[in-house]
């Protein structure tokens, strides 16, 4: 079955957010010439995403549940690009806190444009 115009316009956005903050760590490292660290605060940020989506994936077959787990998914990628971006040596301030907000945003909407472009399948039985 082929996707609809729909889910191909999620699968459009959640490629356009997940690939926001590597785009950001490419013009940080084009810039300075050797600065990697935006690039792997982008790595610590997705895989943050991945593991909160990952986490309710078996709950999934609810509507409402995407909403919660994009909010899981946005403090865990929040915190791990925050505690990334520590490890590499920046120091804890607004800066920090605005990137790794802002690459856990993307990420954690990348996942649930994701979501929404793969919806469950839906079973032949009713459920009463």
């Amino acid at each position: 079955m082929r996707p609809s115009r729909q889910e191909r316009g999620f699968q459009a956005l959640s490629i356009l957010f997940g690939a926001a903050p590597f785009a950001f760590g490419l013009v940080r490292r084009v810039r300075t010439g050797y600065d990697l660290r935006y690039l792997w605060v982008a790595v610590a940020a997705l895989i943050g995403a991945t593991v909160g989506m990952a986490i309710g994936k078996a709950y999934r077959r609810q509507p409402s549940v995407t909403v919660a787990l994009s909010a899981a998914s946005f403090v865990i990628a929040t915190l791990l690009a925050t505690g990334a971006a520590l490890l590499l040596g920046m120091r804890l301030g607004p800066g920090v806190l605005v990137v790794g907000s802002a690459f856990g945003f993307c990420c954690a909407a990348s996942c649930v444009f994701h979501a929404l472009a793969h919806p469950p399948a839906r079973s032949i039985y009713r459920y009463r």
